[in-house]
């Protein structure tokens, strides 16, 4: 038991990290960056309310645990920004190959039950093949461009990365298209704003 609480502080000083790693770091005129910390918070709210208002027949539980725990590698392996990967700069291939050693060191770290559900959790979320990680890969899509949205002419960089950037992961997981509809909805005339075309595949029916 000493061992164990001795782990979990290891493990609480690491994680601690989150609070202090940026997102966005290729946005340059994002100036107010949010952490990994603050989105997975933000994701796990909104994640809340949506189970509250509907029923989506999933478990809820473990959904809510995935959601503060994605990005939990971040701690160690920093976060990618999207944009990286949109433009060539890396690849997913390597963003996946340093967040699975990092997800390994943090199962080493702590105490062997907790360890192994995070990185089972991880994992699942990164298989993305039940329903509960269709649905907290959607929403976090989401809540990233929504974070774009409330930030408004501070960030719009990038239309065609902007806009589509969910579509993929709401297909997966249908139920949230009327979620990602209503993004779009408010996402229009911010590119109308910056003289953007908007395009007819950015929509979803």
């Amino acid at each position: 038991m000493k061992n164990n609480i001795e782990k979990i502080f290891d493990f609480l000083r690491t994680s601690e990290r989150l609070k202090y790693t940026k997102r966005w770091k290729n946005t340059p005129s994002m100036v107010n960056k949010e952490t990994s910390a603050d989105h997975s918070w933000h994701l796990a709210l909104l994640l809340i309310v949506l189970t509250e208002e509907n029923d989506f027949k999933l478990d809820v539980h473990k959904a809510l645990k995935m959601a503060l725990t994605h990005d939990l590698v971040e701690a160690i392996a920093d976060d990618t920004d999207a944009s990286l990967i949109h433009f060539g700069i890396t690849t997913k291939k390597k963003k996946y190959e340093a967040e699975l050693k990092a997800i390994e060191e943090i199962k080493k770290m702590l105490p062997s039950k907790s360890g192994k559900a995070m990185y089972d959790l991880w994992m699942e979320y990164e298989i993305s093949e039940t329903e509960e990680s269709k649905f907290v890969k959607a929403l976090d899509k989401i809540e990233g461009i929504n974070h774009m949205l409330c930030e408004t002419d501070k960030c719009f960089d990038t239309p065609d990365l902007i806009a589509p950037y969910p579509r993929e992961s709401v297909e997966k997981y249908p139920a949230l298209k009327y979620v990602y509809q209503e993004l779009l909805k408010r996402l229009k005339p911010e590119y109308k704003k910056h003289k953007w075309e908007w395009k007819d595949s950015y929509n979803i029916e």
